[in-house]
């Protein structure tokens, strides 16, 4: 079981997102602007794919946008990424990690972006606050540039939530349970 942890440990250090410009910036201000390019952009990727997406953000009670890296090899996986979360309510926004490990089968690795869309208050309350434990995931994606497809779309994953995916290059296919938890950024949001 040492090894297992050591090995999914090792995973996570090496998956670093090439969209997330924050883990290069040296201050908390650099950080705190890499992560809100990326929240735009990927925003704006969003509604140019998926126009109804606009409306329905505009709507809710809040979103958050992250930006990740994925690594799986062979029996275990990792992940690692940042992002913010915005209240709609508030115009207010709080700045998150997020980080991944499983187990089970898998090969490849990829880049990608995660929307969620709050519309239950107390969701969004409890993300920001608690932060979010997600467990159990099977992936496919085959994209390298402005080829290949991928499977995610969007998914109602937990109640008041609705979850988009875009991955942006990469390829990777896997069956694992995994684990995924978000929380706030100590040192972003002082």
């Amino acid at each position: 079981m040492k090894q297992l942890s050591l090995i999914l440990a090792l995973c996570a250090c090496l998956v670093v997102p090439q969209n997330a410009s924050a883990g290069s910036a040296s201050t908390p201000i650099e950080q705190r602007a890499g992560i809100q390019k990326m929240a735009d952009e990927t925003l704006a990727r969003l509604y140019r794919e998926q126009p109804d997406t606009a409306r329905e953000i505009e709507g809710a009670v809040g979103f958050a946008v992250f930006s990740s890296g994925a690594l799986a090899l062979l029996w275990v996986s990792g992940g690692y990424g940042h992002g913010l979360a915005h209240d709609n309510r508030n115009n207010s926004d709080v700045y998150m990690q997020m980080a991944s490990a499983g187990v089970g089968l898998g090969l490849g690795a990829k880049d990608y972006n995660t929307v969620f869309v709050f519309h239950d208050p107390a969701a969004f309350y409890d993300f920001t606050t608690e932060g979010l434990d997600l467990t159990g995931t099977a992936d496919a994606a085959a994209k390298v540039g402005m080829k290949g497809n991928e499977i995610g779309g969007a998914e109602n994953a937990l109640p008041g939530v609705r979850i988009y995916q875009l991955t942006d290059s990469g390829l990777i296919a896997q069956a694992m349970v995994q684990g995924t938890k978000y929380w706030r950024d100590r040192e972003l949001n002082k």
